[in-house]
């Protein structure tokens, strides 16, 4: 089961997947942007082998609590704060390319998650949904052609489409325009605050995904 909040512009409120199906059809919505890790598919482990072995070839150690505490951070931001702390000489574009590669050879290992699964699939079949990530697009496809999601989106909003990563709204802005509908008939999906940022300074009510709990 999912905890989430729902927060609009009118206000916050607590809601589980259980019934999210039903509060988000009785409020309106006609669009929906999901994000993708996190959100749609658990890949922080997968992400975080191919940040570690990127570093671990140019000679550095990456911690892993240093790196889970950044969760949400677009690659190149993570791979510059890790840079300024720890490593003067890394090359950080090398870092970012090697990371990507060895990401998309090891999706395979990347897993859904089955309450949003659930959701894309159901509001699939009437609404125009796109994903809206601070992941590079040939990550995104990885994973949401691993976990058997690629065909249900209308469009993929990525920073490789030039944009700022969140908690810039551009991601999002370009994500409702995409899909065509009123910004006030627009839902957001999220599992990061920058994320949850973004979406709020785009104009966009936005489920909060706060815990992710066994059946």
């Amino acid at each position: 089961m999912i905890n989430a909040t729902l927060h609009t512009k009118s206000g916050r409120r607590a809601i589980t997947s259980v019934t999210w199906r039903d509060d988000i059809l009785q409020r309106g919505y006609t669009a929906f942007i999901f994000d993708c890790d996190g959100t749609l598919v658990e890949s922080a482990d997968v992400h975080f082998t191919a940040f570690r072995e990127a570093a671990k070839e140019q000679k550095y150690g990456l911690d892993r609590d240093w790196y889970f505490a950044r969760t949400g951070l677009d690659r190149l931001t993570l791979f510059r704060q890790f840079a300024e702390q720890f490593a003067s000489g890394f090359d950080i574009d090398a870092a970012v390319t090697r990371s990507i590669s060895l990401f998309v050879e090891i999706s395979d290992r990347v897993l859904p998650i089955v309450e949003t699964k659930s959701l894309v699939k159901d509001f699939s079949r009437d609404f125009p949904l796109a994903v809206g990530t601070n992941a590079e697009r040939n990550v995104a496809e990885a994973s949401l052609g691993a976990t058997g999601m690629l065909g249900f989106f209308n469009d993929i909003v990525s920073i490789t489409d030039g944009l700022k990563p969140k908690p810039s709204p551009e991601i999002f802005e370009r994500a409702a325009e995409l899909l065509g509908c009123s910004r006030e008939k627009t839902l957001v999906i999220e599992d990061s605050k920058q994320g949850v940022i973004a979406a709020q300074r785009a104009g966009l009510d936005v489920i909060e995904i706060k815990e992710i709990t066994s059946p």
